[in-house]
């Protein structure tokens, strides 16, 4: 089961350089116009066979999507945790809260507000 995590606790382990992966769960588009900075992308419908491909079972990952709202990472978590990952974090407040945080985002959105 994943547990919360939020933006301060987040922006303090890229601050740190902790070793983790962090994974947007949206669709490939919605990745594309936006997504935090140094994530990868791996949409809830492929989490089951791409984490298993991309993602060691005994690394610490961090998940996250639209925002409070959105599902999406919740369910993630889940898979992941069925799968035997252990170290499962759930960034729930996602890109909605680190947008209005001003921290680092990549993607089509943001190289066109540059």
């Amino acid at each position: 089961m994943a547990r919360d995590i939020d933006r301060d606790e987040l922006k303090g382990m890229m601050d740190s350089g902790e070793s983790f992966v962090l994974v947007n769960v949206l669709g490939r588009h919605d990745f594309e116009k936006a997504h935090i900075c140094g994530s990868i992308n791996i949409p809830l419908e492929e989490i089951g066979r791409e984490a298993l491909r991309l993602i060691n079972k005994d690394e610490t990952v961090v998940l996250y999507c639209g925002g409070p709202a959105c599902a999406a990472s919740s369910i993630a978590g889940e898979k992941l945790s069925d799968l035997g990952y252990k170290d499962i974090w759930r960034f729930e407040g996602g890109l909605e809260a680190w947008k209005e945080a001003g921290y680092c985002l990549e993607g089509v959105e943001h190289r066109e507000a540059a």
